[in-house]
C-alpha cells in the first residue's frame, strides 16, 4: 500500500499541475474528468479527443476510483484471510516447537536417572565385589595361618 501511494505520487507529480485541492492536466491546464481504461491514466477532456487518446475507452473518474477501491477491498480481504491462516499456523509451529522442548527435556531427565541407577548398581556390585575378595582373602589367609601351626 505505501508503495502504491508513492507510485501514485510520483505520477501525480510527474504529470500533473496541483491548483490548490484541484488537481489540473499539466499539458490542458484542465481539471481530470475521465480515466483512460487503456492507459490507466487520468485525463481531461481535451487530453480524451487527442490523438494518443484514438479508439481508447474512458471512464468517469468517480467510477474509476470506485472500482478500483473495490478490487482493492477484495485483494485486502483476501491478504487478510490468508495472514489469519499463516498467523494460526506459525502459533500451531510455536506449540508444537514448546512441546518438542518440554518433551526432549523430560526425555533428557529420564536418561540421567536411568544413568544414575545403573551406575549406582555398578557402583554397588564393584563394592560387593571388593567386600567377597577381601573376605575370601581374609579366609585363606587364615587357613594358611592354621596350616602352617
Amino acid at each position: 500500500m505505501a508503495l502504491r501511494n508513492l507510485c501514485e505520487v510520483y505520477l501525480q507529480e510527474r504529470s500533473q499541475t496541483s491548483v490548490g485541492t484541484e488537481v489540473l492536466c499539466s499539458l490542458h491546464s484542465e481539471k481530470f474528468k475521465l480515466v483512460c481504461v487503456e492507459d490507466k491514466q487520468p485525463v481531461c477532456l481535451v487530453c480524451r479527443d487527442s490523438r494518443k487518446h484514438t479508439n481508447h475507452k474512458f471512464q468517469p473518474l468517480d467510477e474509476a476510483a470506485s472500482d478500483l477501491k473495490e478490487l482493492l477491498r477484495i485483494k485486502l480481504e483476501s491478504l487478510q484471510k490468508k495472514l489469519k491462516i499463516f498467523k494460526e499456523a506459525k502459533l500451531s509451529c510455536d506449540e508444537t516447537v514448546k512441546h518438542m522442548k518440554t518433551q526432549a527435556q523430560h526425555t533428557e531427565k529420564q536418561i540421567k536417572e536411568e544413568f544414575e541407577k545403573l551406575h549406582q548398581f555398578l557402583r554397588d556390585e564393584e563394592a560387593a565385589r571388593i567386600a567377597a575378595l577381601r573376605e575370601e582373602e581374609e579366609q585363606k589367609s587364615q587357613m594358611m595361618k592354621e596350616s602352617e601351626k
